[in-house]
């Protein structure tokens, strides 16, 4: 009697199971950053206009500045004052070398008197910044 020894392919399988698990940890890891970012930002009344498609300037980077409805100045989350907003908006020009590489970024409370946003213009304007953004809400938006 003659046995038949059973062929096997062998081939390479893949597995995507470990793939998939790592995946998901990444969507939630850049969920819960997303949120986080969203917490920092100083709830604010800005005013608001007509949307106006965003252009991309191609700067890496950018500071956000909110001032609040009774002047004061706020980055990060965090209050400071005015000089030293200004140093560190002068230094972080000098580092990323040159005004063209940086967007500064000005959220301004819509109930702020203007004198507050003109001194930080002008501020902004000895530290260095030639233009600066204006944030806005869309129109009937949420900020």
């Amino acid at each position: 009697m003659k046995f038949s020894i059973p062929k096997h392919d062998d081939e390479a399988g893949f597995d995507l199971t470990p793939m998939i698990d790592v995946v998901m940890l990444l969507v939630i890891f850049f969920a819960f950053t997303a949120q986080f970012t969203r917490t920092l930002a100083t709830p604010l009344d800005l005013p608001s206009e007509k949307s106006v498609a965003h252009s991309e300037s191609g700067a890496p980077q950018s500071i956000v500045i909110d001032l609040t409805r009774d002047g004061r100045f706020v980055v990060a989350g965090k209050t400071v004052d005015a000089d030293w907003l200004m140093q560190t908006v002068a230094r972080d020009l000098r580092r990323a070398g040159g005004e063209d590489k940086i967007d500064v970024i000005v959220r301004a409370d819509r109930a702020c008197p203007a004198v507050h946003l003109n001194s930080l213009a002008g501020g902004l304007s000895r530290a260095g910044v030639k233009s600066w953004k204006l944030a806005t809400s869309a129109e009937g938006g949420a900020p």
